[in-house]
């Protein structure tokens, strides 16, 4: 039997193959292609939206209870984070997939409009429930810089994409580092608290959006270029498109319920069962009914070169979440840090994400083709293997130790993120890459939030269970009655209001005492959820060990190219409309 992702694929699946530019199209590296300063410019502001997506999330995500504190309080504010997780995962492969056909250009600055939207709505929001539609809207702001991706991969040669994917990882740098003491600071700092963050963002967006709309206008979209278009709207694979983004929204919702409700609550079966069913049903409709399926399934039988490194980023996204996502609330209930504090203690972690991505992103063209593209990945996931469980070492004032080890914990990370991102377009033919990074995109974010929800019940069960022994432990000795100790718990753990020295019986002595009981049950409940991730790491190293080597497609061929000064610029606007149709069995036949 031949190799799927090596052997040439029947006609009938039209490009399954790496996709060759037609000729009039087709560039290389020797074109000069990057010479214009409209080249520059269309390309500097795609990566500029991108960071500044970035810096809304990090600057405003860490500041969901302020914000209720201040328009609230409403319980519903726990959805403000989640919002953003479920409209970036379903945005992204629905802005991928469609940008393949009908051009990224409005995509792209739809990217930049969805954020000044964002930003209106977040600035002038009266109450929760508007602060959770501005990050709805954010979602989809980074649904759009996520395309972004493609939009500049395709416009550089295969060879050198590592060099501007790593340069576009780079630019948020200080967002990643840095956004969450940023966004307390211009809360603490500045009149408008938190509405700062978003007036900046509105800023950013309109001078980014602005420069993105006079100088992007890539040519004809290589789907199209390929035979790929629709005669009218009924011929558009409206099925796929509604399950898309229903099957995943419900799954998403589902799992985003599990903290606040339970594995048996309906809050979480009815979504996650109507989701996961959804999803099923989409992938057999995907693959055996469609006449022209938007999700193309042909790609996801190529398991060494597709499937593997979606797999890959699926968990990927729960190691992520696990070390990324909980480090904070480690150094707070750990640790004993404060907001401030927190802030700074994270920056090497976030550091180490950063050097690990644009690292292998740079690295990528110069030892890709030495040692191959399979044990840069491996590297990768053997980091986040080792690193994440030995966060279960440092004790409650090993602090040092927690820093460094997350950090080599956190370049793993940042390997597999970006690297995986970079081959996916690679292995992909070019006229897809937009569906490709949009599938990566949503399944890191279906992992991220499956891995959320586990961690949450592990450490909701263990710290419930060990807390209130590890303080009955520490103040044994004091004798200190029942119903005082569970008192002076739920007061040290947040649970109930009031002052630790308010409860009968208690001196300074036990407070101390039962403060460092708290923190050493907290590292032993964090402890369950750092070597939980060891089993998700071994499925991960599995496959990345699995992956094809990509090198080879490391060339100068470049995909696209911006219209010259001599080209109709609403080609790309009206061409997916008016082409015809491709009858892909009578292709099939001729070719044959």
């Amino acid at each position: 039997m031949s190799d799927p992702d090596s052997a040439t694929p029947h006609a009938e699946h039209v490009a399954e193959s790496i996709a060759t530019p037609p000729p009039d199209q087709k560039t290389t590296a020797t074109s000069s292609y990057a010479q214009s300063i409209k080249w520059w410019a269309a390309v500097g502001s795609c990566i500029f939206l991108y960071s500044i997506s970035l810096a809304a999330y990090m600057c405003l995500v860490s500041l969901t209870s302020i914000i209720n504190a201040d328009v609230g309080p409403d319980e519903s504010y726990t959805w403000i984070a989640p919002a953003w997780t479920v409209a970036a995962g379903t945005g992204m492969v629905v802005a991928g997939a469609l940008s393949d056909v009908l051009g990224r250009r409005w995509f792209c600055i739809g990217t930049g409009l969805t954020g000044i939207l964002a930003a209106i709505i977040g600035g002038v929001a009266p109450n929760v429930p508007t602060v959770i539609v501005s990050f709805v809207f954010l979602g989809l702001n980074q649904a759009g810089a996520v395309n972004s991706f493609a939009a500049v991969a395709e416009l550089v040669a295969r060879k050198h994409r590592g060099y501007i994917i790593g340069a576009m990882n780079e630019s948020a740098v200080f967002w990643v580092v840095c956004g969450s003491y940023f966004g307390r600071r211009m809360t603490i700092d500045t009149d408008p608290s938190w509405r700062s963050i978003y007036w900046m963002i509105l800023v950013c967006n309109v001078v980014g959006t602005v420069v993105l709309f006079f100088t992007y206008y890539p040519q004809t979209p290589l789907a199209i270029a390929h035979g790929h278009s629709y005669k009218n709207w009924a011929d558009f694979d409206w099925i796929g498109l509604a399950g898309v983004i229903i099957g995943p929204t419900l799954f998403l919702v589902g799992v985003i319920n599990i903290p606040n409700y339970s594995s048996t609550d309906a809050h979480f079966l009815a979504p996650f069962i109507s989701g996961t069913i959804c999803i099923l049903l989409l992938g057999w409709y995907e693959g055996w009914m469609a006449r022209q399926p938007l999700l193309h399934p042909f790609l996801f039988r190529r398991w060494r070169t597709f499937t593997a490194i979606l797999v890959v980023a699926f968990v990927g996204g729960m190691l992520f979440y696990s070390l990324q996502s909980w480090f904070p609330a480690y150094l707070e209930m750990v640790l004993g840090e404060d907001a401030i504090q927190v802030g700074i203690d994270t920056m090497p972690l976030n550091a180490g994400t950063n050097i690990g991505g644009v690292g292998s992103a740079v690295l990528l063209p110069i030892l890709g083709p030495r040692i191959g593209t399979t044990p840069m990945l491996v590297l990768g996931v053997a980091l986040q293997f080792v690193f994440i469980p030995l966060m279960c070492v440092p004790g409650i004032t090993g602090r040092g130790a927690a820093l460094a080890i997350s950090t080599l914990g956190g370049i793993g990370i940042g390997i597999v993120e970006l690297l995986s991102i970079l081959l996916v377009t690679l292995a992909t033919p070019d006229e897809w890459i937009g569906f490709a990074t949009g599938s990566l995109g949503l399944l890191r974010c279906m992992g991220g939030a499956t891995g959320t929800a586990i961690y949450s019940a592990i450490l909701l069960s263990k710290s419930k269970t060990l807390v209130p022994q590890y303080v009955s432990d520490a103040v044994l000795r004091w004798r200190l009655s029942e119903a005082s100790t569970a008192q002076l718990t739920g007061i040290l753990t947040g649970a109930v209001p009031g002052d630790p020295m308010s409860v009968d019986g208690v001196t300074p002595a036990i407070v101390e005492a039962a403060q460092i009981a708290v923190r050493e049950a907290y590292r032993k409940s964090f402890s369950y959820i750092w070597l939980s991730s060891i089993a998700f790491a071994v499925i991960s190293l599995g496959c990345a060990l699995g992956t094809k080597d990509l090198s080879s497609a490391l060339t100068l061929d470049v995909a696209q190219r911006l219209q010259d000064s001599n080209t109709e610029k609403d080609e790309e606007a009206g061409s997916a409309l008016h082409m015809e149709v491709v009858d892909v069995k009578n292709t099939a036949k001729e070719q044959d």
